[in-house]
């Protein structure tokens, strides 16, 4: 992946995401596929920011919030370390105008300010047009894998 992506013209500004931005947030979620409520939103910022490594930003146009990104990431004994984009999601009405390449080009300067050396992220395989999208800013599909899950039981009662 190339390591400086382009940036756009100034009329995207991205933020680090707030916990004010949380309803907005919760109306962008189902564009990407997931349903939270600002409640939620709140919640899950406020446990994310007590772990290192870890940032979510917006993008904002003419104030308003239309992109999100969470990068997270990933210290291993077996390798070298890497950055995890663990959403990113730009309004269906804002896309192709380049805020998903300028969140992309954030959390890649993310990255690297912190010394990692890669970014990494995961698509559904049936997000084609979001696959053309990432190979057109530079990566590479690295290797194909299954998602495997352990839910805890609920309790008894």
């Amino acid at each position: 992946m190339s390591t400086h992506l382009p940036l756009l013209p100034d009329t995207v500004t991205i933020h680090p995401l707030a916990a004010a931005d949380a309803a907005a947030i919760s109306a962008l979620l189902p564009d990407l596929g997931y349903d939270a409520t600002a409640e939620q939103i709140v919640r899950r910022l406020a446990r994310l920011r007590e772990w290192p490594d870890q940032d979510a930003f917006v993008a904002i146009v003419d104030g308003a919030i239309v992109g999100l990104c969470h990068v997270q990431g990933v210290r291993l004994l077996v390798s070298e370390g890497y950055v995890e984009i663990q959403a990113l999601v730009v309004s269906a009405a804002c896309q192709g105008q380049g805020i998903g390449r300028r969140l992309v080009a954030h959390a890649c300067e993310w990255a690297f300010a912190r010394g990692y050396e890669r970014v990494r992220l995961r698509s559904g395989v049936q997000r084609e047009g979001a696959h053309t999208f990432y190979e057109h800013l530079g990566f590479e599909k690295a290797k194909a894998s299954h998602a495997f899950e352990l839910r805890r039981a609920a309790p008894a009662g």
